[in-house]
């Protein structure tokens, strides 16, 4: 099992990215049970809340080196697809989405976690890009939410370097909302999904939209550039 969830009281969902053993990579398999977990809560009236982390102390590591062969660009951008689907369902979902970071939140891991509205992270997280030390360029919509939370030039400076950042460090740059004790992550991720529920969901609708309609270009612009 590659995704699990579990319902807690007040309509929160939380999500599970399941794969400990190998710290929870980002295959496409994972991504497309992501999307497929996302839309499903989205159309889910007894969902209002979903909290999205990893199992066994860690968020993800990123990409999965068991998904790496030869393909042809056109197959490339298809599975660029899932990714635009999956992020698209996380950044526009009328239910507040809250990222629940324990350990390493690396790569692709990363990027799932700043497509989160909402990020809370263990004392004990780190945080890394990565993509470059592979030869990519950022995806999942990385190059539009990191800005977005931390601004331009510290973002370049953040996915160029591949500087691991902890989660004191990540707090005070903005990329993540608060922080919670070792193992804490999902109790407080929880309270603040469920917090946020209770405001009025229309507004909330049209202010998440708002704020997600960059990350379409990025997503886009990834798609054409990271099969190359």
């Amino acid at each position: 099992m590659t995704i699990s969830t579990e319902r807690r009281g007040g309509g929160l969902l939380i999500v599970t990215i399941d794969e400990p053993e190998r710290r929870n990579p980002l295959g496409h398999p994972v991504r497309q049970e992501l999307a497929r977990t996302f839309g499903e809560a989205e159309a889910d009236d007894t969902v209002a809340a979903i909290v999205l982390t990893g199992a066994g102390g860690h968020f993800s590591v990123g990409g999965d080196i068991r998904d790496q062969a030869t393909r042809s660009v056109a197959q490339q951008r298809e599975r660029f697809a899932t990714v635009k689907d999956m992020v698209g369902r996380i950044v526009r979902s009328s239910k507040p989405v809250v990222a629940a970071v324990e350990g390493w939140a690396a790569g692709g891991g990363f990027a799932l976690a700043m497509a989160c509205p909402t990020v809370v992270a263990s004392r004990e997280a780190q945080f890394v890009a990565s993509f470059t030390k592979i030869g990519l360029i950022p995806d999942m919509g990385l190059l539009s939410t990191l800005p977005a939370r931390i601004g331009p030039a510290r973002a370049r400076r953040v996915i160029l370097t591949n500087r691991k950042i902890g989660a004191e460090e990540a707090l005070t740059l903005g990329m993540v909302e608060e922080l919670a004790d070792t193992g804490g992550a999902v109790e407080r991720a929880g309270a603040l999904a469920l917090e946020e529920a209770a405001g009025a969901p229309l507004p909330r609708k049209f202010i998440t939209d708002w704020f997600a309609r960059d990350v379409d270009t990025a997503l886009d612009y990834e798609r054409s550039i990271q099969p190359l």
